[in-house]
């Protein structure tokens, strides 16, 4: 049943819910607490056994329950597949009847900090040696979860489409018109660029950006954070461009930072012929990235929705193309 209260988020009662699950040692020890947009993480150490997290979303609504489920799947599956980069699960509670009064999960605590991103931060060679790393674990992400569905990406892609202008007639969605979602359909055909009959997917992160990277203090990536919005898509979104070298908004393209860093990404796997390098490179270097990673995350995001439909459905960089 769920709960309209706040997580009991007292020491004593995180050290409880770890108890709980069945996990913990002698003398815990709340050492550090991380707050998301999305949870709240707080680190205990133990004289007798490893470090542990426990990360407990923020949100006490009813449907938080199959949200942590979904994450819970997610890093168990990551395990089984032998992908070594997330945390593993040691532990979980799907339930407001817990020590905390809120679902929540334990993991294994990696050492290390987040990593800074900027412009200016990292340098070089530390820079271009971290995209590889990304790139790398991109590329393991895809290896280790390709499968073979039943469904085509097109498929896939119009029931997104289907449910969003549903929802636009009904009225939940007033800054979208019902001619945005018929623009929006009328594209798609032209974002998968023959590919719409593919059957292949593969896990996307879903927010696969430098805070959710840990790294020791030489610059090398130890684990990949906040696996909650991860899932199973089509390989031409898992294989995309990751969200830190999307293009900005307004401009719809990147910055002269930001396309030295694609560069580096991509040349980084450019002579790699293994199935993900190929599906990386084949959707990474189309002619209209640009438009097509912001095509497909309106497809999951009503502000990109929204902003797209405001231009015209075609971006300001494409326009420029044109006319040189």
């Amino acid at each position: 049943m769920a709960s309209t209260n706040n997580p009991d988020l007292e020491p004593r009662k995180i050290f409880a819910a770890i108890s709980h699950v069945g996990l913990g040692g002698e003398a815990p020890v709340l050492d550090e607490e991380f707050r998301g947009g999305q949870c709240r993480i707080f680190k205990v150490s133990f004289q007798d056994q490893e470090d542990l997290a426990i990360r407990v979303p923020v949100s006490n609504q009813p449907g938080i329950i199959p949200v942590v489920k979904a994450e819970v799947e997610i890093l168990q599956l990551l395990e089984v597949k032998g992908f070594r980069w997330a945390p593993r699960c040691r532990g979980y509670s799907l339930s407001f009847d817990n020590p905390i009064k809120h679902p929540f999960i334990v993991l294994t605590w990696v050492k290390g900090s987040r990593l800074s991103w900027s412009e200016q931060y990292p340098q070089q060679p530390h820079r271009d040696s971290l995209l590889g790393q990304i790139a790398s674990i991109q590329m393991s992400l895809i290896e280790y979860t390709l499968e073979s569905r039943a469904t085509t990406a097109t498929a896939y892609f119009e029931r997104l489409l289907k449910n969003r202008r549903a929802r636009v007639r009904e009225g939940s969605i007033p800054d979208i018109l019902d001619q945005d979602c018929i623009k929006q359909q009328n594209l798609l055909d032209r974002v998968l660029d023959g590919e719409g009959d593919n059957m292949i997917f593969a896990m996307e992160h879903g927010d696969l950006k430098p805070d959710n990277f840990i790294v020791d203090d030489k610059h090398n990536i130890q684990s990949v954070i906040d696996w909650g919005f991860a899932a199973f898509v089509p390989v031409i979104r898992a294989a995309g461009i990751p969200r830190f070298l999307w293009p900005s908004l307004p401009l719809c393209r990147p910055n002269t930072v930001t396309q030295k860093d694609r560069e580096s990404y991509t040349s980084s796997f450019a002579s790699l012929c293994s199935p993900a390098a190929v599906y990386m490179q084949r959707w990474q270097n189309v002619a209209d990235v640009d438009f097509q990673t912001l095509y497909l995350e309106s497809l999951f995001s009503k502000g990109i929705h929204v902003f797209l439909a405001g231009i015209g459905w075609e971006i300001p960089s494409e326009k420029s193309g044109e006319k040189d």
